[in-house]
């Protein structure tokens, strides 16, 4: 029988070797070193899954050992599908508040969408006003009104439900994880076959202004973007670049938060 698992792979940009532990909020599972140039990975049975709205425990933390840096990513791998994610470790700079803004493809038919959070700290209270009509812990929260949740170092909280949850906002006052992403979708909607998408996403204060990107030769087909605002009455313009190196298109349109 297949069996669904996550795999966490770590990395060093540094030129000599970094000690480092992965652990849960209640134990240390793995005690190893990274090494320049080189890639340790390390592999979770689906109990460690986040699958339900009441688990709190179900944190994975990976921490180098002093002020030395890691590259830290993850890889969900289920039958017939597969996605990763780049871990981003905690936010460094000091704010009141912080906030983040989900982003998601529309799952397709009965999959579900999720919001994954981790608290970094004690006495993390978080401000949740979901996009849709969902249920936040035990309180049913109607789309645009908000609900409050504590967690605590290393707790563990998810959200989730049927529909695209994009624009659902979170007000925290300590830095949280916060991963977004849904079981199955199409993209474009109407092409099969379904595929797994996550990403963790950094709060407003950390998002830039000006993004650059370019398609994959051998796609026969153009890509698709989905792009959220942080902030009321932000324009976006997007100018492609013809590949004779002349401008082609540019549009313009302003969007509200989320």
């Amino acid at each position: 029988d297949y069996i669904p698992t996550f795999t966490v792979f770590v990395t060093t940009p540094e030129d000599n070797p970094v000690s480092f532990t992965i652990s849960s909020q209640f134990e240390e599972f793995y005690e190893g070193v990274a090494m320049p140039n080189n890639v340790t990975s390390f592999h979770f049975e689906q109990s460690f899954a986040l699958v339900n709205t009441i688990d709190r425990g179900k944190a994975i933390i990976v921490k180098a050992e002093g002020d030395h840096k890691l590259v830290v990513y993850g890889a969900n791998e289920a039958l017939y599908t597969t996605d990763a994610f780049l871990a981003l470790p905690s936010v460094s700079v000091e704010s009141e508040t912080y906030k983040y803004i989900t982003a998601m493809a529309t799952p397709w038919g009965r999959f579900a969408s999720f919001i994954g959070i981790v608290a970094f700290e004690d006495n993390t209270i978080m401000s949740i006003t979901p996009s849709i009509n969902t249920t936040i812990g035990s309180t049913f929260t109607a789309a645009g009104t908000t609900t409050q949740i504590t967690l605590h170092k290393y707790e563990s909280f998810l959200i989730r439900q049927k529909g695209d949850l994009t624009g659902t906002r979170v007000i925290s006052d300590k830095p949280i994880s916060f991963t977004t992403g849904h079981q199955c979708t199409n993209v474009p909607p109407d092409v099969i076959a379904c595929d797994h998408l996550v990403e963790q996403i950094p709060p407003v204060q950390n998002w830039g202004k000006r993004f650059a990107t370019v398609p994959l030769k051998t796609r026969q087909v153009y890509d698709r973007f989905k792009i959220v605002a942080g902030e009321d009455f932000t324009t976006v313009q997007i100018e492609c670049t013809q590949s004779d190196g002349q401008s082609g298109n540019l549009t313009s349109f302003i969007l509200q938060e989320g």
